[in-house]
Order: C-alpha cells, then structure tokens, then sequence
C-alpha cells in the first residue's frame, strides 16, 4: 500500500489599504516615508511574516506617486531584511534578522532603548550654570509648603496608625470624596465611587491604555501630543494615528475620517492649555468630539493637567462636563501641575462600568497609593486655603508670560512663530525655514541654556523646527538672562542663511 504525502499551501495573507499617509515639502523624500511607516506597521504587528504587501503598481496609484517611488522603497526594505521577493511575483513581509531584527525590537520597545525624558530634563534642571526652560509645573509656593506640613502634621497626629496599612486600590475614601467636592466646584459630577486615586496622572493614563487598548489597535491622538502618552502607546504596542492641531483645537474632519477608516478603541486629547502647544479646544469641537465619540462607539481620554492656570479669556467646560452619563469618558489630573508638584498623586474618573477593568489593571503595577500622602492631601483639600495661592500664581506667572513671549519676539531670528495660550506654563515655538531644533539644541547647551525638542511631541512626521520652551520654575532675572543666551544661539546658527522674513506671534 503505497502512502502519499499531501502539503496543504496556505495561501499568503494579503495586506490590505496599507495606511500611509505621505507629507510633501516636509523634507523626508517620498520613498523613506513609505520605508520608515510600512517599518511602523510591521513593529505594531499590523503586518506580520508572510503577508503579501500590495503590489507596487497598485500602492503607487493608491498614493498618488509614481510607481519606481515605492518600487525603491520595497528594495530598501527587502536590503533592511524586513520584506522579500518570491518566486511567481510578490513582495513579502519576513521575519527580519541581523539589523533589522535590531531596529524592529527598538521600535517594539522605543521606551526601554532610549534615554529616559524625565531623566534627563531632571539632569538639565540641576546641571551647573545651565538655565532649563524644562519645567511645566508650578515653582513651589511657601502658604502651600506651609499648609501642606501642618496637613501632614494633622495625619501623624490623629490618624497615623491607619496610613500604615494597606488601602484599598481606589483610593483612600476621605481623599476620594474631597475630589468629588472639588471636582463639583468646576462643573464635574463624579461620584467618589467612580475615582480611582494614582501615582501621579501619568499612572492613571497608563491604565486606562493598557485597560482599553490591546497591541496593535488604533488609538487617535493630536499631533504634536504630550509624550507621556506617546510613551504608553508605544509600550502597549497600540497603532497611534495622529491628529493635527488646528488653533482651536483637533482637525475635526481628519478626526471622523480617522473614526471610520480605523474604528479606534480610544481618543486621547489634552484640550485646555495643550501640552506642548498652549492650544485650547473651543467648546464648539469639545461637543464635536463628545459626538463622533457616541458616533462611532469610541472612549475618550481627557488630561486636563493645568486648567486652573488661566490667565486670558473665559473658561471653557472640561469634556468630562459637557458629557452625558452613558458617555465613555475617562478624565484625567494630577495634583503636582497646579500645587504640590512631587506628591505624586493623581486620579481617574472612571464610567462606572469600567472600574472593574482598571482597578484590575492597577493590581498589576501597584495595590494601593502612598497613604500618607492621600490623607495629607484630602486634609488640604477640606481646608480650601488653596485660592489665595492659585490666584497669586496665576497673577505672577500671567506677567511672566507676557514677558517671556515680548522677549522671545524681540530676540528670536525673524520668522519665529510663537504661541500665544491664554494659561498654562509653556509656550511653542517654531523656528523658520532652513533650520533644525537638533542643531539649536546642542549649541544652546553648550551655551548653558536648556529647552525640550519638539521631536519627542510626535508620534510620526517629525516637525524638526518645533521647540518647547517651559517657565514654570523662573524668577524674572533667570528667565530674563535664558532668553538672552537662547535668543543668542538661534541668531547665531541663522546668521549664515539670513533669513529675513518678518516674525509672527
């Protein structure tokens, strides 16, 4: 009896509508941009080993560019050992070896091979002689020190036995219910229940990603984003679709045809005071958000970090506000951003019907939050002698900001453009045509004067002349001799081009 042995071919899974989106004039030749995000799609797991990329012809007609344009970025591709020809036609996703199994794991895990952010605008901060525009919190006020050490005091005194305990991983319940108070008092109707306290609010992002988004699901972000989020996206593996920036906030049709095309499982918006751009989200696109949301069956993650730190214009309500009770709105804040920076005590305001989930998800990092710190904090927080100090601090940083963006006009090269928020600790910057921050920012070092890269602000199509520049932790003759030097240096590297278009603020 003869046996035959019969191999059943699998047929090769056909990727689909790559999402490429190209950006002409940017300076990134057409070719690498298709390169670096088809590199993208095959670290977030949306193409895997086997998978059959769209025919050159076919993609290039997608794109709108000529065909030898992708026909060079697949060589390049199959040279970094990331996709192959075979026999019969076809370029195939393979699983990369040597380098590009190398630059594949960093992408995999950006977070874990790059030098840590917050170390080093902390190293900057403390270096010798170096003047750091880096801090977009609050300089320590004397009534908070002073009335947050008797808090402390008051915990030791009539409570201490208990902050020695483990607490339940919701928080303490005094502190809960005096964010609820506070919380009211903006507009916000959340139940002490429905608040999950953190370790700072860039825990509380964390778990809502890691509760809501399983590797390689799409998550809507604006571009540029604040990189803390950026950094929880990339560890969880999710597929980060940006949306620009418009001066009143997101780009509400890239938004909806981000909503249909890709069905996200999250939007994330920082919509008052934008880290890192001051832009503030009208309340007419904050309504437009909440209605693509209900839409298209999305959550939205609101960080509202400073809002309290107005000084131009009316408030506009938070999202999590102007919400309706069915809404999947997660609402996010901290307590270092306005007061107390270094307590590192944040919260979450949960649907009700995700509490479970993220309490799940916050067992997995840590059971409960420091203690003390919560009921030091809620004694704060029930003695309401916070006001004085937030309207003192908004009066002196309101003058410091004015002086900062009338210094910053003066001296930077013609064609700076220059935020102008109506709160916040951090202005935006631009630089003209012709130039790179990178270069700017080695030189400004070197010069003893310190700012954040406006690179780490994006997820994707870097804009290489963007700069943060942060005066939260300034006297006026520091910050007065930091725009001299920083002014200093942006002149000097444009003398050689001359520029001479006029500036914009």
């Amino acid at each position: 009896m003869r046996r035959t042995n019969k191999r059943s071919r699998r047929r090769a899974a056909v990727a689909g509508g790559l999402d490429i989106q190209l950006r002409k004039g940017n300076g990134c030749p057409l070719f690498m941009q298709v390169h670096e995000q088809v590199v993208d799609h095959i670290a977030a797991g949306n193409l895997t080993a086997g998978m059959r990329l769209p025919p050159v012809r076919a993609l290039a007609q997608e794109l709108g560019i000529n065909q030898m344009t992708v026909a060079r970025a697949y060589k390049d591709l199959a040279d970094a050992g990331f996709v192959e020809g075979r026999a019969g036609g076809g370029t195939y996703v393979r699983a990369p070896s040597g380098a590009g199994s190398r630059r594949l794991r960093n992408l995999q895990n950006p977070v874990a091979e790059q030098p840590l952010l917050s170390e080093r605008l902390f190293d900057l901060s403390h270096a010798p002689g170096v003047i750091a525009f880096t801090a977009n919190f609050p300089a320590l006020d004397k009534l908070c020190i002073n009335e947050f050490k008797a808090c402390i005091e008051a915990a030791m005194a009539h409570d201490v036995a208990s902050c020695f305990h483990y607490d339940p991983p919701t928080g303490r319940p005094r502190l809960r219910q005096q964010i609820s108070d506070y919380l009211l008092a903006r507009g916000i109707i959340s139940p002490p229940d429905d608040i999950i306290v953190t370790s700072g609010a860039q825990q509380a992002i964390d778990l809502v990603v890691r509760s809501l988004v399983p590797p390689g699901a799409p998550v809507i972000i604006e571009r540029p984003a604040y990189y803390g989020v950026i950094n929880a996206l990339r560890t969880a593996h999710a597929r980060i679709l940006e949306v620009p920036l418009e001066q009143d906030g997101m780009d509400i049709a890239t938004l909806e045809t981000h909503l249909s095309r890709h069905r996200p499982r999250l939007i994330y918006t920082n919509p008052t005071f934008q880290n890192p751009t001051g832009i503030t989200a009208s309340e007419e696109k904050r309504r437009a958000l909440l209605v693509l949301a209900r839409k298209y069956g999305v959550a939205i993650l609101e960080d509202d970090h400073n809002s309290e730190l107005r000084f131009a214009g009316e408030p506009i309500p938070s999202i999590r506000a102007l919400a309706e009770p069915d809404d999947s709105v997660f609402y996010v804040r901290s307590f270092g951003k306005v007061f107390l920076p270094g307590v590192r005590l944040g919260y979450v305001v949960t649907p009700s019907r995700t509490r479970r989930s993220l309490l799940a998800t916050k067992a997995h990092s840590d059971l409960h939050t420091n203690a003390l710190m919560q009921e030091a904090t809620a004694l704060f927080l029930a003695r309401r002698n916070y006001q004085k100090p937030f309207e003192r601090m908004k009066k002196a940083y309101g003058v410091m900001q004015q002086k900062l963006i009338r210094s910053l006009s003066e001296g930077m090269p013609p064609g700076t453009l220059i935020g102008k928020p109506e709160g916040g600790l951090s202005l935006w910057l631009n630089l003209p045509e012709g130039t790179e921050v990178s270069e700017l920012y080695y030189r400004a070092v070197r010069r003893g004067v310190a700012f954040i890269s406006g690179e780490v602000f994006y997820a994707s199509h870097v804009n290489p002349r963007t700069l943060r520049v942060s005066f939260g932790s300034m006297t006026d003759e520091v910050l007065a001799e930091g725009v001299n030097r920083l002014c200093s240096v942006a002149n000097d590297l444009m003398r050689p081009r001359g520029a001479l278009n006029a500036i914009f603020t």
